[in-house]
């Protein structure tokens, strides 16, 4: 019997971590072991197409623990004679690895970053046999660990100056437990109950007792002297086993008005806190602190902010990832060469859902937080490069400690302004973008060494240079459909059919324009909103709706599917933002913004993103879409206009004849978009 037979099942902790990986990286290996094409140059990239559903940013966590990991990831004897037992690799695939190391380079986000949609988080550059076989221990510990940082950082915001306890470890696995105390105190939580985490990561450890030690004394007033005798009148007592009133009192009894601190771990915590402080300062204890715990996350956090309550103690939610255990990051094939020294060329994923955007990319952020990416390697001027070194040429380099990524996580989290920092469920504060100076979206891409393709010729799933036509989405927010403080009916149809159309029709497009009403939350933004007591006539008056920050302000969530599908097959996309403390209702009133309002990754001048032939869908016909379908027409410059009926709704459906004819005589056609379809003069669904 072999080694690694006896070995099997018996729980054992391995030497080295090649084993902890999915079959089909040693299975795929062979086969390019086998055709020549494992010794080929080759770049990979950890990158997430998307936040968790309902986070506005992700908080990059991991780096520190993978290093190690990647360090030890080399087969030894008994890893690979299990390998050949199992069927995972050929007999040259076993020669190949005999005495394999990675020799390639990685580089990654600091440690405690910030990251975004298409973030290139981490980017693997060697042969294609040794970066293939990192993907799964990489997204292994990137996924959970940034998953727990993202939502540990959710609740550092909402407790505001009070400390986090993590105390998560009986709910996950033994080493998660480790590795979720470590990426919580980065993202700012103040200790942990796990020695491990503290031991091997240095993190501030806490802890004191249980109900058990209560239940273990004939009395209460045994088990708070025991401990009292112990630690000292400093310490913190667990009033709740019993009854909190009474507990308290006889903590107080024991203790002395000097007592540290009392913790509440059952009840409404906004009745039974202030009840706690106003009997603890009626005793004279009113130094000693209230810490909370029982099932917390960053929403009860929010609702306690009023209580009177100094500390909280985080466990399953924080350790879970508060609902979203995984951080969805993905590794893929961006660039590879086809044969040892050729030139890299850039390649894709093009998957409905799950596309990739090709080519070895250099990172950079702007002094505001705005991140982009480029494919020859250049940094924009005014911005910086942020990947670090991890592994260089095979050696290993010296990344941040836990403190120092802690330090870093803490700047980065202040950096993020108000909107960024709301823990209400939201879209993605902003989102990584190619760097385009010109502002005239990506016509193309470098392959094989620096030939410029045309963008028609170019692997891509979106728009091209070429294209004839500029597609106007507008205002498809939340607050216009149904639900929404404002919702047109057949608003949530209208959002659906859109992002059918963008699935299947938008390598038509050169560029894809998508507009929001954006209003400030102060005001009747110059006569928009009908403000109390005035009542709204929906004519020129309306609703509260559409403002800043909240969620009736974001895009409807079919056109945020079509918005990342677009940004993943490399579609030129702009956003426009308009109604800024005035009325407006035209597209071509508001100005060029980021994903998140803010400017934009280059300077663009909106009339020139209008011009020639251009076709307009969204919300609601008779007013936003009707009022820039026809200032684009009289733009300098503008094609043929079209609005697009079936991907449209009316305010008032019942004029829809009359909004026709006013479009009509400014010389715009209301037309299907279906392509099989004649144009028509009336709204198909009129």
């Amino acid at each position: 019997m072999t080694a690694s037979a006896s070995r099997r099942g018996t729980g054992s902790i391995p030497a080295s971590t090649a084993l902890l990986t999915d079959m089909y990286e040693y299975t795929m290996l062979s086969a390019m072991v086998e055709d020549g094409s494992v010794h080929h140059e080759a770049v990979f990239e950890a990158f997430a197409r998307r936040l968790p559903e309902g986070r506005r940013f992700g908080l990059f966590a991991g780096l520190g623990r993978l290093l190690p990991l990647l360090t030890d990831f080399a087969p030894d004897a008994e890893d690979l004679a299990y390998l050949r037992e199992v069927g995972a690799i050929t007999e040259a695939t076993e020669e190949y690895l005999r005495d394999w190391s990675f020799s390639g380079t990685i580089t990654a986000l600091p440690e405690g970053s910030l990251y975004w949609p298409h973030t290139p988080l981490l980017t693997v550059h060697g042969t294609l046999g040794e970066c293939l076989l990192l993907e799964t221990l990489v997204l292994s510990v990137l996924n959970f660990d940034s998953a727990i940082a993202s939502a540990a950082a959710r609740m550092v915001i909402a407790a505001g100056d009070r400390p986090l306890i993590e105390m998560g470890s009986r709910r996950v696995h033994e080493e998660a437990a480790v590795a979720a105390a470590r990426a919580a105190w980065i993202a700012g939580f103040a200790t942990t109950s796990n020695l491990e985490a503290g031991r091997r990561f240095g993190v501030p450890v806490a802890g004191t007792a249980a109900h058990a030690a209560t239940l273990a004394r004939p009395t209460e007033r045994d088990a708070f002297a025991a401990q009292i005798a112990t630690y000292g009148p400093g310490t913190t007592l667990l009033v709740d086993t019993y009854d909190i009133p009474a507990g308290i009192r006889t903590a107080v009894e024991v203790a002395g008005t000097g007592l540290g601190a009392v913790r509440i771990d059952s009840g409404d915590l906004m009745t039974v806190a202030p009840a706690a402080r106003a009997q603890l300062d009626a005793l004279g204890a009113t130094s000693t602190r209230i810490t909370v715990t029982s099932d917390l996350d960053e929403y009860a956090l929010v609702h306690l902010a009023g209580a009177p309550i100094d500390g909280y103690g985080v466990g399953t939610r924080v350790a879970t990832g508060s609902d979203h255990p995984t951080a969805g990051m993905v590794y893929k094939l961006v660039a590879v060469g086809d044969g040892p020294g050729t030139p890299l060329r850039s390649v894709q994923k093009l998957s409905a859902d799950k596309g990739s955007t090709g080519g070895a990319k250099t990172v950079s952020r702007f002094p505001d937080g705005r991140e982009v990416w480029t494919l020859d390697g250049s940094v924009p001027e005014g911005a910086s490069p942020v990947h670090v070194d991890v592994i260089r040429d095979g050696v290993p380099q010296r990344v941040a400690s836990a403190e120092e990524a802690r330090e870093v996580a803490a700047a980065s989290l202040a950096s993020l302004p108000a909107r960024a920092r709301e823990i209400s469920e939201g879209q993605a504060f902003r989102a990584s973008e190619q760097w385009d100076e010109a502002g005239s979206g990506d016509a193309g891409e470098t392959i094989d060494g620096g030939e410029t393709a045309d963008a028609e010729e170019s692997p891509r799933g979106g728009g091209t240079a070429d294209a004839p036509r500029t597609l106007v989405v507008v205002d498809v927010q939340n607050d216009f459909c149904e639900g929404g403080a404002l919702g047109v009916t057949g608003g949530n149809a209208v959002a659906e059919r859109i992002a059918a159309h963008l699935s299947e029709r938008a390598g038509d497009y050169r560029r894809v324009v998508f507009s929001r009403d954006w209003h400030l939350a102060e005001g009747d933004n110059g006569g928009h909103f009908a403000l109390p007591p005035s009542a709204p006539d929906f004519v020129d008056t309306w609703p509260v709706h559409c403002v800043q920050g909240t969620r009736g302000a974001e895009y409807h969530p079919a056109i945020l599917g079509a918005l990342e599908r677009l940004i993943g097959s490399g579609a030129e996309v702009v956003h426009v933002v308009k109604g800024e403390g005035t009325p407006d209702y035209s597209l071509a009133q508001g100005r060029v913004a980021g994903v998140d309002g803010g400017a934009p990754a280059g300077g663009t001048d909106l009339p020139s993103l209008l011009t020639g032939d251009v076709d307009v869908t969204g919300l609601a016909f008779d007013y936003c879409v009707a009022a820039s379908a026809r200032d684009i027409a009289a733009l300098p410059g503008a094609g043929t206009v079209r609005v697009l009926g079936d991907l449209t709704a009316a305010v008032h459906p019942e004029a829809d004849a009359e909004t026709v004819q006013h479009l009509t005589e400014a010389g715009i056609r209301t037309v299907s978009p279906a392509p099989s379809a004649a144009p028509t003069d009336s709204r198909k669904d009129a």
